[in-house]
């Protein structure tokens, strides 16, 4: 824990010296913009006392991202997005793998006309509140239509092309592939709210693979604020044989907040059932989650029921501090042992945001977790996990 508190002032003071970038226009031409993160990250007993072998874990990394823009005179447009050194800190200083120089967006966008756009390429999309499909990375066409008050958007995607699958034999001669279709409409009712609907489906016709992966799949959503206070709420479905599970999934959850001043009180209720897959990255700080320190998926076992009331509190200007307070418990199948027996768990965690200049931000996550298991044999000891992060955007 020392570790990362000395590396995550070391963090702090550096972004001091941080001066900010210009940002990217949509004039003829290219534009660079970017971001980059450096994260120092310690781990304790994540096996809950069950393997002595892995106590304590500590280990750094860092990420360089640059977007690339270039716009024609005719407002048609090519985006890519370009990664470099996504790695933990090993003392290797030569990164030769090629793994740490890739593209995660290349794709190219085609305006008909002033509300209609064509987009196709490898993209990354997100559909709803992130709740079922958050920041995804797909490789297709799909068209845009926009205007003041809706957005729709149809999509074709392939996921397994069955000509560059060389270990799947019959797939590679007949051209068995995954397609994805479907379409994302979402619209304002007013200003300050907005309510969608993503119905899709998945066709696979690979004949090397154990399970198919084929079934339809939507998620019906809403977000918005009356005065103080806001709701987002998002009900999702997936059919049996995209969960892996004799029945049809369900999941959903419903925020209601509140903001005071420089205080928001926030409630997360939420449930999956029948093997819903929630996007990785819902959740919390160890439930769930965007978090190097994230130690459970909900959804993951069996059925989930969860509530988590949080509170965040504008100090000043430059920083913020959030609070969870997250319990959930899992009907997980009988029979399950050790971690698959999972029978509830309690989250008590926090952050603070500081803004350093503009562009540049320090984060600190800290989390607590309490699991119980119905695996007698299982050794429930808490788990504790921590991180800062240097950010900047430019």
């Amino acid at each position: 824990m020392k570790k990362i508190l000395v590396t995550g002032a070391a963090l702090l003071l550096a972004g001091s010296f941080a001066a900010p970038v210009s940002a990217a226009t949509d004039e003829p031409g290219v534009t660079i913009s970017g971001n980059a993160r450096a994260r120092a990250i310690y781990k304790s007993d994540y096996q809950y006392g069950n393997d002595v072998t892995k106590d304590d874990d500590f280990s750094m990394d860092s990420r360089v991202r640059f977007d690339i823009k270039g716009v024609a005179a005719g407002g048609a447009y090519a985006i890519g997005r370009i990664r470099l050194s996504d790695s933990k800190y090993d003392g290797d200083t030569s990164y030769t793998d090629a793994n740490n120089l890739w593209a995660d967006k290349a794709y190219i966008g085609i305006p008909f006309t002033d509300e209609f756009t064509v987009e196709t390429g490898k993209y990354r999309v997100t559909y709803g509140n992130g709740f079922l499909y958050d920041d995804i990375g797909l490789s297709g066409i799909r068209g845009i239509y926009k205007t003041a008050d809706i957005t729709v958007i149809p999509f074709f995607e392939i996921m397994s092309e069955g000509q560059v699958q060389p270990a799947l034999t019959q797939d590679r001669l007949d051209d068995n592939d995954t397609y994805r279709y479907g379409a994302n409409v979402e619209g304002n009712i007013n200003p300050d709210w907005k309510v969608g609907l993503m119905v899709a489906g998945q066709t696979d016709y690979r004949k090397d693979v154990i399970f198919e992966e084929e079934g339809i799949f939507g998620t019906l959503y809403t977000k918005g604020k009356f005065d103080a206070i806001g709701i987002e709420a998002e009900l999702s479905y997936q059919e049996d044989d995209l969960t892996y599970n004799e029945d049809d999934g369900f999941g959903g959850y419903v925020r209601p907040s509140y903001t005071m001043d420089a205080l928001t009180v926030s409630l997360d209720l939420g449930f999956t059932v029948d093997g819903l897959v929630v996007d990785p990255f819902y959740g919390f700080v160890m439930i769930g989650g965007e978090h190097p320190v994230q130690n459970l998926y909900i959804g993951d076992y069996g059925d989930w029921f969860w509530v988590a009331p949080s509170v965040t509190y504008q100090v000043s200007e430059a920083l913020s501090l959030t609070g969870n307070l997250v319990y959930a418990t899992i009907d997980s199948e009988s029979g399950n042992t050790g971690k698959a027996s999972i029978d509830d768990a309690w989250e008590l965690s926090g952050n603070l945001k500081y803004t350093i200049s503009k562009g540049a931000d320090f984060y600190w996550y800290v989390g607590y977790l309490a699991p119980s298991f119905d695996d007698p044999t299982y050794d429930d000891d808490a788990a504790i996990g921590s991180y800062a992060k240097f950010e900047i955007k430019f």
